[in-house]
């Protein structure tokens, strides 16, 4: 009895890593692009200090332009320190379109900046519905003095 149940539990471990091991690959090759944001409204939403920190909420109305291009309703939580430099938060929704597919792309993202409001960052895409329903990527930005506008670029695949 107890050699059977070993050998059950054998088996079955055997079975799920071949289905592991010799399953093909489901995601499509990644694919670089890249482009450029304009912020084009800002609407500060909550503003508050505490210990030389300045917290800032924001809702910013944005524009990408390139390999992936729409409008974009940005939803941004910026903390600047007594020295001037600053990190942020938040997440991008886009009304978008790439490769030819349109639909609506979530976008995390995060990053660091200084006193001129130069910044940088990282952002997902995920959470994307319509055409891009199967998209995920990643990448990076920077932003020019003043933080409102700049380069972005990333790879992406789509899921079969």
């Amino acid at each position: 009895m107890r050699n059977s149940w070993r050998k059950t539990l054998l088996g079955a471990a055997m079975a799920v890593a071949a289905l592991l091991v010799g399953s093909p690959a489901s995601a499509s090759t990644p694919v670089a692009f890249k482009g450029t944001f304009q912020n084009i409204s800002v609407v500060t939403t909550d503003f508050r200090q505490a210990d030389g920190n300045t917290f800032i909420s924001q809702t910013v109305q944005v524009v990408y332009a390139g390999d992936l291009s729409g409008q974009v309703v940005e939803q941004i939580d910026l903390v600047i320190h007594p020295n001037g430099s600053l990190n942020f938060k938040g997440v991008d929704v886009c009304a978008c379109t790439l490769a030819g597919r349109s639909g609506t792309v979530v976008s995390p993202f995060s990053g660091t900046g200084d006193a001129s409001g130069a910044a940088s960052g990282r952002f997902t895409l995920k959470g994307a519905t319509g055409g891009l329903a199967n998209l995920h990527g990643v990448g990076t930005f920077q932003s020019s003095t003043g933080g409102s506008s700049g380069p972005f670029s990333g790879v992406y695949h789509l899921d079969p």
